[in-house]
């Protein structure tokens, strides 16, 4: 891992290049749906709080401070003095208002939010620079949706079909960096609010430190790894397949910070998603075949070098919240092939395929197009079921595309990720509610008990009895695979050494915000 002498101030110069691995769907927080614009979107956009990736403990963001009821019931948040938006307009507890409403709002597409403010009865402006929550229960994650919630500009978005609005394409809000251009398929250019209230504040003045932010759209990781090695790019989150093939070695630590590390809450999973609507994947029996099938074990040896961690369930190995007696289940053709045969599966035309009341067993895997570690997981997938008499044909598609046949419930089986969220509550993809509401339980799980727990758990702010509950949790996802939980890994992320702040390592991971290009070592002009 490099590292560097110099000592000297904090300065603001230079550019920030980023990749981006698709073109998002949109830059609106309350609409969007996917990581890639939640990236762009936290440079235009500000909370009312933030968390520091040091200590993991909150601080005041537009909120110079906040306090709490004593039955967590009501939240009340002063705003710092002076705040305006990027074009200049004030930013006071109307906009907050307003933003929180139109989360709360049936008519606007934010269903993937609505459920995490169910219990959120009202938004009260009580001056234009406080503001106050009332809620109808406690919710162990209150603090952190009220203040990490985006404020958006009432006198722009206020106007219009909100979610056909014209400013999804040319964003405006109070954050660091100002919407410059979007240039479809191929970049998004940001340039430094040099109005942004941070400036002024102690905690936030040596904080993003570029004077322009340019976010290049790179569809394919091998064509990022080598943008990354021609200084195209400023940072990666490598594949672990990358990270120990291409960016390992002398030349490598020379060049970049290689930073390996894990976090409370992990870096999410790769899993399999069977669509239970879908008679085929009913059975909890022919489920755990399905997971029997794949050799992770030999996977993660041969790709990652044993990088990977197996994955047991929705939260990470390690984790309070997780069961520590769930297991992975192992690769195993013979106890596959037992549980099939327990179901009625079996080959009765001799075509090598199983069979069951007329039925073949035969689906297709969808998956996003030019991941080549995902189409390679799937290739030995398919070749190990079919030993199992199990046809799996493969379709990749590209992102927006493959999202849309994804929220539309079009597929027999997907391979996606989650990703972590600080103190995670997996409401959102395994609660029943969220089936037909926009929500993220795309395979329709339905369990009642599964429903009870997780709204148990939601009001209950004693973390040890929360995660006892949520060790049940995890008791039923290992025996019940409504997922193939296939890998966990750790945060992986290269990092040009031209930067510094870039160390050390916080509770909550990397302090991006933090860098910055000490004098001569900017590698662009600022205009």
């Amino acid at each position: 891992m490099s590292m560097s002498a110099y000592d000297g101030p904090t300065v603001k110069n230079d550019w920030l290049v980023m990749w981006l691995p698709a073109n998002p769907s949109m830059l609106n927080p309350i609409l969007s749906t996917d990581a890639y614009a939640r990236s762009v979107e936290d440079m235009i956009f500000d909370s009312l709080i933030s968390y520091d990736a040091t200590s993991g403990e909150p601080v005041g963001r537009l909120a110079e401070s906040w306090t709490i009821s004593s039955d967590g019931l009501t939240y009340r948040f002063k705003l710092r003095e002076g705040l305006t938006f990027s074009d200049g307009k004030p930013l006071t507890a109307e906009d907050v208002k307003f933003s929180f409403d139109l989360i709360k709002n049936p008519k606007v597409d934010a269903a993937h939010l609505q459920n995490y403010f169910k219990n959120l009865q009202s938004t009260e402006v009580l001056s234009a620079l406080e503001v106050k929550f009332n809620l109808s229960e406690p919710y162990f994650r209150n603090l952190i949706m009220l203040g990490l919630a985006q404020i958006l500009p009432k006198h722009l978005y206020g106007e219009g079909d909100f979610n056909k609005s014209p400013l999804n394409r040319a964003p405006v809000g109070s954050g660091p960096y100002k919407f410059l251009k979007w240039d479809t398929g191929r970049s998004i250019e940001l340039d430094r609010n040099n109005d942004w209230w941070g400036l002024k504040v102690d905690y936030w003045k040596d904080r993003y430190n570029f004077n322009k932010i340019l976010f290049r759209i790179i569809t394919e990781d091998n064509v990022a790894a080598m943008a990354l090695k021609k200084g195209d790019i400023d940072m990666l989150e490598p594949t672990p397949h990358q990270f120990i093939q291409d960016f390992s070695g002398r030349q490598i630590t020379d060049r970049f910070h290689r930073l390996q590390y894990s976090t409370e809450d992990g870096n999410g999973y790769r899993y399999i998603g069977w669509n239970l609507r879908r008679p085929i994947f009913q059975s909890t029996k022919v489920r755990r075949a399905l997971a029997h099938a794949l050799p992770r074990e030999e996977l993660n040896e041969k790709m990652y070098e044993g990088l990977l961690k197996l994955s047991v369930g929705p939260f990470p190995q390690g984790s309070d919240k997780l069961d520590p007696n769930v297991k992975p289940i192992p690769y195993d053709l013979e106890a596959a092939k037992k549980l099939l045969e327990e179901e009625g599966w079996r080959d009765t035309d001799g075509d090598g395929v199983l069979d069951k009341d007329g039925r073949r067993f035969e689906f297709e895997i969808l998956f996003v197009a030019q991941v080549p570690e995902v189409e390679r997981i799937a290739l030995v997938y398919q070749q190990s079921l079919s030993q199992l008499g199990i046809k799996m044909n493969i379709k990749t598609l590209e992102w927006t595309v493959f999202l849309k046949q994804v929220m539309d419930a079009q597929f027999d089986a997907l391979m996606m990720a989650w990703g972590s969220s600080l103190d995670s509550d997996p409401y959102q993809i395994w609660h029943s509610s969220q089936i037909e509401s926009g929500g993220s339980n795309r395979i329709a799980y339905s369990n009642p008990r599964v429903d009870k727990i997780l709204e148990e758990a939601r009001k209950t702010l004693d973390r040890n009895k929360r995660n006892e509950l949520y060790q049940e949790f995890s008791r039923i996802m290992a025996e019940e695979s409504p997922y193939l939980f296939v890998f966990e890994r750790p945060h992986l992320t290269i990092v040009s050494n031209r930067f510094e702040d870039v160390l050390p390592i916080g509770k909550l991971g990397l302090d991006s915000a933090k860098m910055f290009s000490p004098p001569g070592r900017e590698r662009y002009k600022s205009q």
